[in-house]
């Protein structure tokens, strides 16, 4: 397979996208007149389309160059092209759903039941649907043992107990931040994410928050990105590199270092267990004892790690 049509496509592609969607904005405000300002809204779903086939294409084309290098090597693709085209993905699935996100970020209408779910699974389901296609299915990590085997039930007890600290210790660490932010006169505004934490329904806000989403971001962002760099880059790396993209995932500016930490935190339990069940149990308590402040009592949504 050639090298170019991967990153032809995708920056032929990203760039219609954006070309469109600020086209389309512009026409929608009356900044642009035009006959038909729906073909900016196509323009900007065939660029997004030909965006991700070009990711697609990358993926597959280093998958077939790295099937050659030894088992205990990392043969797949780009953990940063992974995590991007899970991102694509993601947005794809929620495109429909604008309106709903809309209602929860400025409150305008209600959100639907599906709505919600989707915006609190997408991310997460992508995570999970990319690993598998280009990372396991293709076995890129070969060797890698999985969560169910001996031992289990010490990485879980592990996992539960560093967990109390880690959010005892992230969220001090993210109430210091904020306060520093609030200090030098930067507003902390809640993401959409601690939005819909606060707002939404708790039988989904806790099945996706606290169960699907420390799963599926642990299988990505330990299982995957962890092993890929500590196989191609060192130790060193594959801790400050996951826990890097895993605090950026968030897209937010006064959890960017508190993320960080955690993330940092989780990847030293699953180090020393080698159980991908440890920072599962880990990343689900924090979660959960957040959204537990949250839902039960007065609290802002942006002084608790979630």
């Amino acid at each position: 397979m050639p090298d170019w049509p991967g990153p032809v496509m995708g920056i032929v592609g990203g760039v219609l996208a954006v070309s469109g969607l600020a086209l389309g904005t512009l026409a929608a405000t009356g900044q642009v007149s035009v006959a038909n300002p729906d073909l900016f809204g196509w323009v900007a779903i065939v660029g997004a389309l030909l965006f991700a086939a070009g990711l697609i294409y990358g993926a597959v084309r280093q998958i077939r160059v790295r099937r050659v290098l030894p088992p205990e090597r990392y043969r797949g693709p780009a953990v940063i092209l992974l995590l991007a085209l899970a991102l694509v993905a993601a947005t794809a699935i929620q495109v429909p759903f604008a309106g709903d996100v809309g209602a929860l970020i400025f409150g305008e209408g209600e959100m639907s039941t599906l709505g919600a779910v989707v915006l609190l699974t997408s991310t997460q389901a992508a995570l999970l649907v990319v690993a598998w296609l280009f990372v396991f299915r293709p076995n890129a990590l070969a060797g890698l043992q999985g969560p169910l085997r001996p031992g289990a039930g010490a990485a879980l007890r592990a996992g539960l107990l560093w967990g109390v600290v880690a959010w005892l210790g992230s969220t001090l660490l993210l109430a210091a931040v904020v306060l520093l932010l609030q200090a030098v006169g930067i507003d902390t505004e809640p993401q959409t994410a601690e939005l819909a934490v606060a707002n939404l329904d708790p039988w989904i806000v806790v099945p996706a928050v606290v169960i699907l989403a420390p799963i599926a971001e642990e299988i990505f962002f330990r299982g995957v990105v962890f092993n890929a760099w500590l196989r191609e880059g060192g130790r060193r790396w594959a801790f400050i590199g996951s826990s890097l993209l895993f605090a950026a995932i968030h897209l937010s500016l006064a959890s960017l270092l508190p993320i960080f930490a955690l993330g940092l935190a989780l990847a030293w339990v699953y180090d020393r267990t080698r159980n991908l069940l440890a920072p599962m149990a880990m990343h689900a308590v924090v979660n959960g004892v957040s959204v537990a402040f949250v839902l039960l009592a007065p609290v802002d949504p942006t002084r608790l790690p979630v």
